[in-house]
């Protein structure tokens, strides 16, 4: 024991160890990562590839990769579902769909689900039990009624605010949306953008391009050329009563592309026809799939603060795959507490790999509010309580004497709030990950 102390002892005066301050894991700190998918041609996905096949540039100048993932990293996937009227087939097609597409998942993966009309509930907060989220799917189509109106950018922003809480910081998230992208207020695609970005969230999107030709419950609202035809997905119908009070035969609402395909390209992710029989699938094997590229934070980079990056494949891939196209988010937020190292080849590679972590907003630590509703159960996890601005305006004013019951309006936000999210909701409820 004496000669052991007496060696570490030599080992220390002589330097052979660096000093306490030296020995710090910056991983979690210093480390960015960034997500990237690789497509070619027919919108085939592109596995394989190895670090040397890519380039990446932050703020135009060149990074080294200090470490490369794929398949080995968890995931959290959060099901967005649109449960307004003329939606229920198209979600009954993904709970059908469920047992097979789930299996591409790993052991350490979590799904949860959240749904959607004209408010946003949490159905079943991040889970492992796959069965679990299963029978939620098949729990759903018995007791959402199909029969609201549809406010998809508040439940964009809701979910990515979701992900952003609850989301483990070691692993990929993801926002599947399903959808028919026709929503009766008005759409924020940059807003929506950065409220990904901040959750370090990739959004995929499975559209149901038939479903708004059938926005009455009689199929009289006028049909249109799929989603973003020449009109811009307007549909024109007469005038009907609030939250989806639809008669035999009524037009439907005035209702315009919410321009969830455009949301997904910029977070990286992809749009997938609800159409394709594999569509649920193949969107859960791409998240598994993407590319996971690690970069050290240049120097003087502060906690917060949005930087842009560039990712191209080298010369040498391009050769493998002609015309290939890298998809990946071109913004990131500098990690909380980071420390710029420059990605100097003198640090050595950090021992530990963790994922980018925005810094919380103003207002994250206050306490938030569940709101459960007492008739429903099984695992319905109630509206989530909002607790930040008011819905965007509608596209076409509708009277709104007669608010379904259950639903609470939110409190004003805080100016602060408003300022940093650009109007968007809070989703409140706190969950306790399985």
């Amino acid at each position: 024991m004496n000669r052991l102390s007496c060696l570490l002892a030599l080992i220390l005066a002589g330097g052979l160890l660096p000093a306490q301050d030296d020995v710090v894991f910056r991983s979690d700190v210093s480390l960015v990562r960034v997500d990237a998918q690789v497509v070619v041609g027919d919108n085939r996905a592109i596995t394989g590839l190895r670090v040397t096949d890519f380039i990446l540039r932050e703020e135009g100048r060149p990074q080294p990769i200090r470490n490369f993932a794929s398949e080995n990293m968890p995931v959290d996937v959060l099901l967005l579902l649109d449960v307004s009227a003329s939606m229920r087939p198209h979600v009954q097609r993904i709970a059908s769909a469920g047992h097979q597409a789930l299996r591409v998942l790993g052991s350490d993966d979590r799904v949860g689900i959240m749904v959607f009309d004209r408010s946003t509930r949490l159905r079943s907060g991040f889970r492992k039990n796959l069965s679990d989220v299963e029978n939620e799917l098949e729990r759903l189509l018995d007791q959402e009624s199909f029969r609201g109106g549809t406010d998809i950018t508040r439940a964009m922003f809701d979910a990515a605010d979701y992900v952003r809480r609850q989301g483990r910081r070691d692993a990929r998230r993801a926002i599947v949306i399903v959808t028919d992208d026709q929503t009766e207020f008005e759409r924020d695609v940059d807003g929506v953008s950065r409220a990904l970005t901040r959750a370090d969230a990739v959004q995929c999107a499975i559209l149901a391009p038939d479903a708004s030709r059938h926005r009455s419950m009689g199929g009289g609202g006028m049909p249109q050329g799929g989603i973003g035809g020449p009109l811009g997905g307007i549909i024109l119908g007469r005038p009907r009563g609030p939250y989806g009070n639809r008669g035999p035969g009524a037009g439907g609402p005035r209702t315009a592309s919410a321009g969830t395909a455009e949301i997904a390209r910029l977070s990286g992710g992809d749009s997938m026809s609800i159409d394709d029989s594999y569509s649920f699938e193949s969107t859960l094997s791409r998240i598994r799939r993407r590319y996971a590229l690690y970069f050290n934070l240049p120097p003087g980079v502060r906690s917060g603060e949005e930087r842009h990056i560039q990712i191209q494949l080298a010369d040498n891939a391009l050769g493998r795959y002609p015309g290939a196209e890298v998809r990946y988010r071109t913004v990131y937020v500098a990690p909380s507490g980071a420390v710029g190292t420059g990605g100097s080849s003198a640090n050595p590679d950090p021992v530990m790999i963790t994922g980018a972590q925005s810094t919380p907003s103003e207002g994250d630590s206050a306490p938030r509010r569940r709101r459960v509703s007492g008739g429903d159960s099984g695992s319905h996890e109630g509206p989530l309580d909002i607790d930040a601005t008011p819905a965007p305006a509608p596209l076409q004013a509708q009277p709104q004497a007669d608010p379904p019951p259950a639903k609470s309006s939110p409190a004003p936000p805080a100016a602060a709030d408003q300022d940093k999210t650009g109007g968007w909701r809070k989703a409140g409820p706190d969950d306790t990950s399985h």
